[in-house]
């Protein structure tokens, strides 16, 4: 069932399947719904409540129900939803392996699909849908560009650490609250735990430090954006590399993730 809904989403015109999004964005809007209560939360906490971003960003949000199988349909679609310029950018050292770090600002799989072309035998490191089926469908898809999908719990990370010791290549989105362990640090002035894979990582110097990430380009389209870090990296200096790609495209973000909870203070979560 799955399948065949993706194929035929991925069919539809990308700018109809964007006006579907917005009848359903502003429906949830009007029923204040849970996703809607989290972005407010989180812009609120972090800008001050600017209605402009929390408004904008659950239109953007709201697009990725569409985004998501829009390109699950067919990988291929990816390339109608970036500027073609910016996916021209190419890595310093093909041969030395890399470790890329990049966050939830606009649909992650449109930049798996990208970063996959770029650079193969790519590790992912993932956290598994909660349902089974559609699990193994999009595990599939997302390895069919020659990807190899890591979960990120136990096992998961513990064949990461030997893949990364065989100097194998390494993507993930690491601006997620871990499910146990991380390391505190500030996000727009506000504690938040946070993941410390990439700090650790990157202190062994064996791999060429990036940073990926999307803005907003020209007619609705995202800009892919490649950075050269220095290596190591400490959470706090990730945290800087985040806000400053937010701020570019404060919209872009995935402000519907909860991501003040595990707070270390007398107050647990913001929600």
């Amino acid at each position: 069932m799955f399948p065949i809904l993706f194929k035929l989403i991925s069919f539809v015109p990308w700018f109809l399947l964007v006006g579907i999004s917005r009848v359903l964005a502003y429906m949830f809007m009007w029923l204040n719904s849970s996703q809607y209560k989290v972005t407010k939360n989180n812009i609120n906490h972090c800008f001050g409540g600017d209605k402009a971003i929390i408004n904008k960003s659950f239109l953007r949000t709201t697009e990725l129900l569409f985004e998501y199988p829009y390109v699950w349909g067919n990988p291929e679609n990816y390339k109608n939803l970036v500027e073609k310029d910016s996916m021209a950018y190419k890595f310093f050292d093909e041969k030395k392996p890399k470790i890329v770090f990049s966050m939830h600002m606009g649909c992650v799989d449109v930049m798996l699909f990208l970063i996959s072309e770029k650079i193969k035998g790519l590790n992912i490191v993932y956290t598994k849908a909660k349902n089974k089926h559609i699990e193994d469908i999009t595990k599939k898809i997302r390895e069919s560009r020659g990807a190899n999908m890591v979960s990120a719990d136990s096992a998961g990370i513990k064949d990461l650490y030997k893949r990364f010791f065989e100097g194998e290549n390494i993507i993930m989105a690491s601006d997620l609250v871990p499910h146990k362990k991380g390391t505190y640090s500030n996000w727009f002035g506000k504690e938040c735990l946070c993941v410390d894979l990439v700090e650790k990582l990157s202190e062994r110097d064996t791999h060429d430090l990036y940073f990926v990430y999307f803005t907003a380009g020209k007619n609705k389209k995202y800009r892919f954006n490649c950075e050269k870090i220095p290596s190591p990296m400490s959470v706090d200096q990730m945290n800087k590399c985040f806000e400053r790609a937010i701020n570019k495209s404060p919209e872009l973000y995935g402000w519907e993730y909860k991501k003040f909870r595990k707070l270390s203070g007398e107050i647990k979560n913001i929600y």
